[in-house]
């Protein structure tokens, strides 16, 4: 039986997760969060069970709804299993989402970062500049946020949390555009998403998933971990 794709966030014309490899993905977080007593058994067993009847992927996404990790626990510094939960509602309501906002650096530097709310349509420009924006701490409004990136002989650094649903579309004229570590999302249509688009001239625009105060070092080291990992699963399971 084909498996079902999820409606909304997931871009139609984009690879999806297949169904099966998040529900694999979805078992693994939660049996972590329960050897690190984030769940009782109860609910650990409950959501076992959401997770295996599971048939499309808002269904799934309900196997984690209202997991965050409180205050003093583990995966409180985003750096645990509860890291790469799903935004599953949004952090702000869309009264508090201003419409626009532009971070402009011309021969200088600019950064939007720590907690900060996006606007729903962002524009973020380096002329022989750098420009950062760091959405690890930012509170989103619902639904879809925009931002739209130029480099012209500089660089601008997207900086996004792994539970972040983040579509990519851009191109560059003897320059770079890219994205390291696509995300999808288990959430409905009012889970919050990021869509960035952008063009690079002599310049550079990096996407890089990155867990709250994880430097760069520290995000490339763990992505070989996750991909030795993965290949030791695959293994087993042949």
């Amino acid at each position: 039986m084909t498996e079902e794709r999820p409606p909304g966030p997931l871009d139609p014309g984009s690879p999806s997760i297949p169904l099966s490899d998040a529900r694999d993905r979805t078992i693994d977080l939660l049996s972590e969060c329960f050897a690190q007593d984030l769940l009782s058994m109860n609910d650990f067993e409950r959501r076992l069970t959401l997770a295996h009847n599971a048939r499309t992927m808002p269904e799934l996404g309900s196997a984690l709804e209202g997991l965050r990790p409180a205050a003093g626990t583990a995966g409180d510094d985003g750096k645990g299993p509860l890291a790469t939960i799903p935004r599953l509602a949004p952090d702000v309501p869309s009264t508090r989402v201003r419409p626009t906002d532009r971070a402009i650096a011309v021969f200088g530097e600019t950064k939007r970062v720590g907690r900060w709310i996006p606007a729903q349509r962002n524009t973020a420009v380096a002329v022989m500049g750098s420009n950062v924006i760091d959405l690890r701490e930012a509170l989103l409004g619902p639904g879809e946020s925009v931002f739209t990136a130029v480099a012209v002989m500089g660089s601008v650094e997207v900086i996004v949390p792994p539970e972040l649903h983040v579509q990519c579309a851009g191109s560059a004229l003897f320059g770079s555009f890219e994205q390291r570590e696509a995300r999808q999302s288990l959430g409905g249509p009012d889970a919050p998403s990021v869509r960035i688009d952008g063009f690079a001239v002599f310049g550079s625009i990096e996407v890089e998933v990155r867990r709250t105060g994880e430097s760069k070092r520290e995000a490339r080291r763990r992505r070989r971990r996750e991909k030795k990992e993965r290949r030791r699963k695959r293994r087993r399971r042949r």
